[in-house]
């Protein structure tokens, strides 16, 4: 089978290359699935030197292909999506790719292809931050967020939407986040209650004050994580608050709070070496229960997907979106491509 590795070359530009592999087999707990859709994300340039080629695609949306000896919930033909193991072979920039059952999902009929491969990594990572991380009480529950403020800066971003998304639904209120030039997006899906605007705002800080009207701030989740952006969360925060983002961030925060780092990995393998051993074992058990709810969510209708632009010539356009992902050229929208419209397969 065909799948492109993609790698850095001497300019810092991702280039790719089209390369003939074995068909993979999945081991007894994954599962083997024919790609036709696989998403993107800003880790797949990230994490790739300019030394050997990877493909390091783990959005997989698509119908099953075989099933490893444990799995029970899958057979053949099914419609899913998957989330692969991160930094590991048989990843979605190919012809098959393998998932771990438990970050593998059924997609409806109503669902197609390319809106499925927006999901699964930022589902995950979302779902850890939000009721890992944080504690959140989760939609299920019976313990309901009512009047209990969150707050979410780069609400615009894949991972921020989906975290907006997954809040409403528990019911958290006030929910604030910042946003930019997309935020019409968040008010289009009525995702937030305020919608702080960060283009030339010099007191973000003070408008989530404002928002907060008086209510203690006990969560924040920084989905940018770039300075100066978890800042004005720290200023806000209670001081037994938890503040989440997803990049590592060293710079100081006031009032002493620092920016906890939430890692996707976790739901499968430990792969950094501040997750300990028993919080990637309560990952790893609540990556299915989560899998099995959010299966839920997608039959009812009740988790709308991101926007997406399918990337032209399939695995080929890949290199050109990551370049554009690094670039910070892509704004409130998944880039997607169809593996069929490959040329060379």
């Amino acid at each position: 089978m065909k799948e492109l590795q993609v790698k850095n070359d001497a300019n810092g530009k991702v280039v790719g290359q089209l390369v003939e592999v074995p068909k993979p087999i999945p081991g007894p707990n994954d599962v083997l699935i024919k790609v036709a859709v696989t998403g993107t994300n800003p880790k797949d340039w990230k994490y790739i030197t300019a030394e050997k080629g990877f493909n390091s695609g783990d959005d997989i949306a698509g119908t099953v292909d075989a099933v490893g000896e444990n799995v029970a919930s899958f057979r053949p033909g099914d419609r899913v999506a998957g989330f692969h193991v991160m930094l590991t072979e048989h990843g979605s920039f190919a012809e098959y790719a393998v998932a771990p059952a438990a970050t593998t999902f059924h997609i409806p009929p109503s669902l197609s292809f390319e809106d499925a491969a927006t999901i699964p990594l930022v589902v995950y990572t979302v779902a850890v931050v939000l009721y890992q991380e944080l504690g959140l009480p989760a939609p299920w529950s019976r313990e309901s967020g009512e009047s209990t403020p969150f707050v979410v800066y780069g609400g615009t971003t894949s991972v921020g939407l989906t975290a907006l998304k997954l809040a409403r639904l528990g019911g958290f209120s006030p929910l604030i986040t910042i946003a930019g030039g997309s935020k019409d997006i968040i008010e289009r899906e009525n995702l937030a209650d305020v919608i702080i605007d960060y283009r030339n705002n010099t007191d973000i800080a003070g408008d989530i004050k404002k928002a907060l009207n008086g209510k203690e701030l006990l969560y924040a989740f920084d989905a940018f994580s770039e300075h100066p952006s978890a800042e004005p969360l720290a200023t806000n925060l209670s001081q037994k608050g938890k503040l989440i983002g997803i990049l590592p961030y060293k710079q100081e925060l006031p009032n002493g709070h620092k920016l906890k780092f939430a890692y996707v990995g976790s739901v499968h393998k430990v792969y950094a070496p501040f997750i300990t051993e028993e919080e990637t074992k309560r990952d790893q058990d609540f990556a299915p229960a989560f899998t099995s709810y959010f299966e839920k969510l997608l039959r009812e209708g009740r988790f709308k997907t991101h926007p997406i632009e399918v990337l032209p010539g399939g695995l080929n356009g890949i290199p050109e979106g990551l370049n554009r992902l690094k670039e910070q050229k892509v704004k409130a929208s998944k880039l997607v491509a169809r593996i069929a419209e490959t040329q060379g397969l």
